[in-house]
């Protein structure tokens, strides 16, 4: 997890805060570079283009901090540290590659699509997976697990249901997003609590399952209405018999083909790691794999001179790192099972090395606190307090690039706020959580949105109008905390100091290896 360093007593020996025109040179030159990228490339944004974009708003950050005093040796360090703090995500990004390639070659996606066309409606798809998503990410609490485990299948079958592959990934991540802010387990709601201090992990969750409710309604009965007079209907026509017939054709179809899917969901039921329960279960689909797979792992290996142990480890291991392709002739249905592999997610991994290397020379040298600190002074009030502790928790996700980075420096810079304004520690805590942690999904240089256009196969300008979550979750809110949050005050004459306590000088760490 990468942690902010404290400027605070860094600067008088490594330099001193840039000025608000640097800082705001600095966002806007990212922002700008980003902004051409994405008009250039499009949704091939991610390919490439958005990775040279956040290198070159790295260069021109270090610039900048060079020219404000900051040591070389200094400045590496902190980018190391951030670097450091994520390579739980990275682990878990090899993990999420190797086990989508293997539940192809497992014939797990095949099972799912087999089963699904029959059983699913395509009417009441999104809402579907909107809501197993939802159930499966708040008993998990992982984000990455979820849609690793439930969205690959789902945006998989969704074009043999005739629905859209955008919209369904756009629900799986609304769903994934709901357990980061409300488990109890989960690592980002574990930071909020730890950052703001004088708020329990089972306070902060009571709370944000008050926010949570009206989103959850409000975002399944959008994904009901689009199923309902989308271009679901048009999926009738489908003939779920030929489809099987042809699955049938390259897959042995068979219930126990779900077994990796369900090793996922023990193994974190049992506390495993996020790493640990993906990178098992995709070993466990290749050994299932070798076992029920015969014919196809013989015509994939093409190679008569090896024997069958020999052909399942060749292929095996050719799956886990460069992923699965059937290899049918059939154009389609190539397409349809192909995908995963842990060098698929090396485009994924270098956009978050470098967004997290501009993250940490934006913050270590003071940028980040320079262009908001004057946003902070701007509230009136704890209605505008808590807009702006929203808004600013969106900002700073979008340039830190981190929602861990996010989260610590917004609870850090609004704590004294809000103890000023006598407001409990949870409305601080609910509203980051709300905030920052969901919006990461939607950032695509961000490590959510990296990660999850990754594993989805879809850029996340894709799936971002439909991440509903995303914006109904700050939004509900804002508008309870006009309504609610601003009169439900710490009582009169507490001392607020006491009951928020002194900043936490240790924060938890990731569990996503542990």
């Amino acid at each position: 997890m990468a942690t902010p360093v404290d400027n605070e007593t860094d600067h008088s020996e490594t330099g001193r805060t840039p000025s608000m025109l640097a800082s705001l040179l600095v966002v806007a030159f990212m922002v700008g570079l980003i902004m051409l990228s994405v008009f250039l490339f499009g949704n091939e944004v991610a390919e490439g283009p958005l990775q040279v974009s956040m290198t070159l708003s790295t260069i021109f950050a270090l610039v900048v901090a060079y020219y404000y005093g900051f040591r070389g040796s200094v400045i590496s360090e902190a980018i190391r540290s951030s670097v450091n703090g994520t390579l739980g995500t990275i682990l878990v990004l090899l993990a999420i590659g190797a086990i989508i390639g293997t539940l192809y070659f497992s014939g797990t996606v095949a099972a799912f699509i087999y089963y699904g066309v029959e059983i699913l409606s395509p009417r009441f798809y999104y809402v579907m997976v909107f809501i197993i998503a939802s159930t499966l990410s708040i008993l998990l609490g992982s984000c990455f697990t979820t849609v690793g485990a439930v969205g690959v299948p789902f945006v998989g079958l969704a074009a043999i249901m005739g629905v859209s592959p955008a919209i369904t990934a756009g629900a799986a991540i609304s769903g994934a997003m709901l357990g980061d802010k409300t488990a109890k387990i989960s690592d980002t709601a574990l930071l909020t609590v730890a950052t703001v201090g004088g708020v329990t992990i089972n306070d902060h969750a009571r709370m944000v399952a008050r926010t949570a409710a009206p989103t959850v309604i409000l975002s399944a009965l959008l994904y009901l209405a689009l199923g309902l007079t989308g271009d679901a209907g048009g999926a009738a026509s489908v003939d779920h018999a030929q489809i099987q017939s042809t699955i049938s054709q390259y897959f042995n179809v068979s219930l126990l083909a779900f077994l990796p899917l369900i090793l996922v969901f023990v193994l974190s039921a049992f506390g495993f790691s996020s790493f640990l329960c993906l990178m098992l279960s995709a070993i466990a689909a290749v050994i299932l794999a070798a076992f029920t797979q015969h014919d196809l792992i013989v015509s994939l290996a093409g190679d008569p001179s090896l024997n069958y142990f020999e052909a399942a480890m060749k292929v095996g291991i050719e799956t886990l790192a460069n992923g699965f392709r059937l290899n049918s002739g059939n154009a389609q249905l190539d397409a349809l099972f192909a995908g995963g592999g842990t060098v698929s997610m090396l485009n994924t991994v270098w956009l978050i090395l470098v967004a997290a290397s501009f993250g940490a020379v934006a913050d270590y040298t003071g940028m980040l606190r320079r262009v908001i600190t004057p946003v902070i002074n701007w509230t009136r009030g704890p209605a505008t307090l808590i807009l702006t502790t929203v808004l600013t928790s969106i900002g700073l996700n979008s340039v830190a690039a981190d929602p861990y980075v996010s989260i610590v420096l917004t609870a850090r810079m609004f704590r004294d706020e809000y103890m000023k304004e006598h407001l409990k520690p949870v409305t601080l805590s609910t509203s980051i959580a709300d905030s920052g942690t969901i919006f990461s999904a939607n950032v695509p240089w961000n490590v959510n949105g990296a990660f999850f256009a990754g594993a989805l196969g879809l850029s996340t300008l894709a799936y971002a109008p439909y991440a509903f979550v995303v914006y109904l979750s700050p939004l509900i809110t804002v508008v309870i905390g006009f309504l609610y949050f601003r009169k439900d005050r710490l009582p009169s004459g507490q001392d607020a100091a006491a009951v928020y306590g002194s900043e936490p000088a240790k924060l938890p760490k990731s569990t996503q290896l542990a």
